[in-house]
């Protein structure tokens, strides 16, 4: 310890020494009343010069342990700042880098307590001074305070998960740091100041005492030599206390974290600190006599500051600054270095004292956080207290269509932004998100705004804002982090819209209809008498023009159609525009049209309306150059009241439009109670069909799905057919809806269920790593609505040994949208690990935008929008929307329909996963479908 000290008195002022006490007089020898007197005094003087080598001794422990204390504050606001850093960069380590931030801020909040009652413990020593500490104690404080709860805020928000929250909480944490570090110093500056008092203000003491103890110690030498020894030995002894006092301040520099040197008037090294060996690697032996400039130089320092720094040096003045440094080792340091000269008695430059913290860890931190500013691809943006702005990132210059010139000292109430509401109203400058975050110091999260660029290009920002405050406290301005929300907008107007209107025709689709015809109904049961008609059509030579022209001709019949249907009813009939709310004409699927007619109350009425549409629909069309005659079959109700359901008003005018067709086909009949006749056919087709489930008429084929990248075949689907012994096979559109109407179409749907799966397993186990993937079986409503479809679906599972995840069953949009009995039975499949597809979609009312909350894997794109999406750009955008978002959900999509190359090309092109359509196979029965596997793995193996 001894030896550590010796280089240490550079670093100590040295008391003054002079006479040891002053004396009362020249008394006379003779006179035992002087002598006895001078003792008195000479004891009091003594006891007060002890007592006061013990205040100073109390002080100087007191200002050391406070020092170190305050610089350890330093310290931890640094780490805070990189810990939070971290927190918010590296995912990966991100639970690890929470703990030892939450660590960090309880060892901060304890430390700051014992400095805390540190500084209570010496305030009544020193009472009698006006303390600038305590200023700079409340200053770091309140830093301190502010800084450890943002940082409890970003460990809340790293706790609940919240990706989007965490960088501008972690940005708070930063912007909080360097306060709590300047506070930190200056605190340390105003302790050692105080401590620097102290020690001044001793040694004027101890001067005075020496001074009066000389005078004193002249008289008493006078009187009486031998006490006069005794009492310069006492002095001595004292004096000795005092060293041992200054040695304990010595260790405080040659202990503390900071890189402390001493340096000659040359600027030669005559001492260094164990933190300066540890850190640059240069002991004091090493190190003596050399020029810091030199020993520490880095290649990759700037110059001009090393520069500036020796011309203050040769002035003999002090300097501060932050500089690259290169350790002995080779590693690059950046220090925050305080030179500040040495004095001695006679006020002659004495040499020079650095005092350095390596602050390498938060400028690379610094460095990262200003990359990450000018990466990062959402708008950054900082506000002064007043609004304006004072810095924004890159990604802000090109969202807010302004270089950074430009945005500087322009306030977020100037009239240019042109700001809007989310509902396109124009946003007052006192709404404003930073406006609001300005008067109430509160954050907000998610807010829609509108601006106008100098381009006149209307774009939507989602913002989010954050206060900021000063070292008092008080809020100093407002960061705020946005995003383009423009496309997404865009996107889900489109869609919303897509929900509601047919593709094809752009009229009101299906589910406007069940709007409209339950809006009357309701009106009817509120207005008795009030009646309104529905208009049922359907195209009699449709499926002709299909299988003769091709499908594209098909879909241009029914664009005109709609429109001859739009010029036929005049604004005082019926419909046409989704905008008038009395009423509405639709395409409800295929070749079915619907109009709905609120307020009539006449069959008269009806009838002539039903005339004009007959004729004008029945005259030819032309098909590029094709003429084309296709009448139309029109059903009629006219409701009056509120009776009945929008279901059953539907039914009754598809009733009646089958009467038509009955009757001669292009023609309008209206419905009454009497018409049977399809009632009677459906009672003939749901005979037979209970016959045929209980003599085996009825068998599955399977369509192959393929991975549309491979063509490798990936899964089946489980169609169901039926052979009939007089009429041959009948498609499944003239058994399946009457098997839904009369309850068979549970049996029905068990049966495909089950012998599907049996074909399955049999499969897997007869063609091995030919099987297919998955099986994919239609559902009904009637098998949604029924209670135990999970249990018979588990028992199945179960019987079979079947995997749950092979399993995928398909809904429709309009099933999947059912009551939450529907739900119910959709959640109890998922649980089992069943598979979930959503069918034919883009045909009925369900929206992308509602697709996240439907209970599904995959989504089937529907053949309708597969067959055009090559020449209708419509078509291709909703599908290459339809596969982003499912890609988004994490949900598997699958095109139907595919016939030709091009089309399957396009599917992939867009991204989709998989395909299914006469391109690859037709559905086929189960000896087929090994067979067709054989063959394409045989064709797909290498000659």
């Amino acid at each position: 310890m001894a030896e550590a000290a010796a280089p240490e008195t550079p670093l100590l002022p040295r008391a003054k020494r002079g006479p040891a006490q002053a004396a009362a007089g020249q008394a006379y020898r003779w006179r035992p009343l002087l002598v006895a007197l001078a003792c008195a005094v000479l004891a009091l003087a003594l006891l007060a010069h002890g007592w006061n080598l013990l205040r100073t001794h109390t002080l100087l422990d007191a200002d050391a342990e406070l020092i170190e204390a305050a610089s350890a504050q330093r310290a931890h606001a640094d780490q805070i700042g990189r810990l939070a850093a971290l927190v918010a960069a590296d995912t990966a380590g991100r639970r690890q880098h929470a703990m030892a931030l939450r660590a960090l801020l309880d060892t901060a909040a304890e430390d700051a307590t014992a400095l805390d009652e540190r500084l209570a413990r010496q305030r009544p020593l020193d009472a009698g001074q006006d303390r600038p500490v305590a200023q700079a104690w409340q200053a770091w404080r309140a830093a301190s305070e502010r800084l450890w709860r943002h940082g409890r805020e970003l460990l809340r928000q790293t706790d609940a998960g919240d990706g989007v929250n965490l960088l501008p909480a972690m940005l708070a944490v930063q912007a909080e740091t360097t306060p709590v570090q300047a506070a930190a110093s200056r605190l340390v500056a105003a302790l050692r100041a105080e401590a620097g008092h102290h020690n001044a203000r001793h040694q004027n003491q101890d001067l005075l005492g020496l001074l009066f103890g000389a005078a004193f110690l002249l008289l008493l030498g006078l009187t009486l030599l031998e006490p006069t020894a005794r009492a310069v030995r006492r002095q001595a002894a004292r004096l000795q206390e005092q060293a041992a006092e200054l040695q304990r301040l010595a260790l405080v520099a040659e202990h503390t974290a900071a890189l402390v040197l001493i340096t000659d008037p040359d600027d030669r090294i005559v001492w260094v600190n164990d933190a300066f060996a540890r850190v640059a690697g240069w002991p004091l032996a090493d190190a003596s006599g050399q020029r810091p400039g030199d020993l520490l130089a880095s290649p990759h320092a700037d110059t001009e500051v090393l520069a500036r720094v020796q011309q203050a040096v040769r002035r003999g003045r002090g300097a501060r600054h932050e500089w690259l440094h290169r350790s002995r080792d080779g590693r690059d340091l950046w220090l925050d270095v305080d030179i500040r000269p040495l004095h001695g008695d006679d006020g002659e430059l004495s040499g020079f004292v650095r005092v350095a913290t390596d602050v390498t860890g938060r400028v690379q931190q610094q460095g990262k956080l200003q990359a990450l500013w000018k990466g990062l691809p959402a708008g950054v943006v900082v506000h002064a207290s007043k609004g304006e702005i004072v810095e924004a990132n890159r990604a802000a210059e090109q969202l807010l269509g302004r270089p950074l010139a430009e945005l500087l000292g322009r306030d977020a109430f100037d009239p240019g932004w042109r700001a809007l509401r989310e509902d396109g109203s124009d946003y007052p400058a006192q709404e404003l998100p930073v406006t609001r975050t300005l008067a109430s110091g509160q954050p907000l999260r998610n807010q829609t705004l509108g601006i106008h660029t100098p381009q006149g290009e209307l774009r939507w920002l989602l913002l989010n804002t954050e206060p900021l405050f000063d070292a008092q406290g008080q809020i100093s301005g407002v960061l705020s982090c946005f995003g383009d929300a423009t496309e997404s907008r865009r996107l889900n107007e489109r869609l919303t819209s897509s929900a509601r209107t047919d593709a094809l025709t752009h009229l009101p689709n299906r589910a406007v209809v069940m709007e409209r015809l339950q809006r009357a109904i309701d009106h009817g049961r509120r207005h008795p008498g009030y009646g309104f008609a529905v208009l049922f059509m359907d195209f009699d030579r449709f499926k002709q023009v299909n299988d003769t022209l091709g499908h594209g001709a098909g879909d241009e019949l029914l664009r005109q159609v709609a429109e001859r249907l739009l010029r036929a009813l005049r604004p005082g009939d019926a419909v046409a525009r989704l905008d008038d709310e009395s009423r509405v004409a639709a395409r409800i699927g295929g070749d079915e049209f619907v109009v709905v007619l609120e307020g009539v109350h006449d069959a008269q009425t009806v009838g002539v309306i039903a005339d004009r549409l007959l004729a004008d629909l029945s005259e030819p069309y032309l098909l590029g150059s094709t003429p084309v005659q296709s009448g139309v079959s029109l059903g009629v109700v006219l409701a009056r009241g509120g009776e009945g359901t929008a279901d059953e008003v539907l039914r009754n005018a598809d009733t009646a439009m089958y009467e038509a067709k009955r009757a001669g086909r292009g023609r309008w009949v209206m419905f009454d109670d009497s018409m049977h006749e399809r009632v009677v056919r459906a009672l003939a087709v749901e005979n037979d069909l209970r016959r045929a489930l209980k003599a085996d008429e009825l068998f599955v084929i399977y369509q192959p799905v393929v991975d549309l990248a491979t063509r490798a075949s990936v899964g089946v689907e489980a169609l169901v057919r039926w052979r009939h012994p007089v009429r041959g096979l009948v498609p499944p559109v003239e058994f399946i809806g009457i098997a839904e109407e009369s309850g068979l179409i549970d049996a029905v749907g068990s049966f495909v269920l089950r012998t599907a799966c049996l074909h399955f397993v049999r499969w897997h186990g007869e063609l091995g790593a030919l099987a297919p993937r998955h099986l994919a079986v239609n559902l009904s409503r009637a098998q949604l609505k029924r209670g135990d479809l999970v249990h018979e679906v588990r028992d199945l599972l179960q019987e079979t040994a079947m995997r749950p995840e092979q399993l995928q069953l398909e809904i429709t949009e309009s099933l999947a949208a059912q009551d939450e009995q529907v739900q119910a039975t959709l959640r109890g499949l998922k649980a089992l690990g069943v598979k979930l597809a959503l069918d034919d979609f883009g045909t009925g009312y369900s929206s992308l935008a509602c697709l996240h909350q439907m209970p599904v894997d995959t989504v089937k794109v529907d053949r309708s929008f597969v067959r055009h999406a090559e020449t209708v750009e419509y078509h291709r955008v909703l599908i290459e929307a339809t596969i982003r978002v499912a890609r988004a959900l994490g949900m598997t999509t699958v095109a139907e329909g595919i016939e030709t190359e091009g089309q399957a090309a396009l599917m992939l092109a867009l991204e989709c996963d998989r395909g299914q359509g006469f391109l690859y196979a037709r559905p086929l029965e189960a000896a087929d479908y090994e067979a067709w596997v054989r063959q394409a793995r045989a064709a797909a193996m290498p000659a």
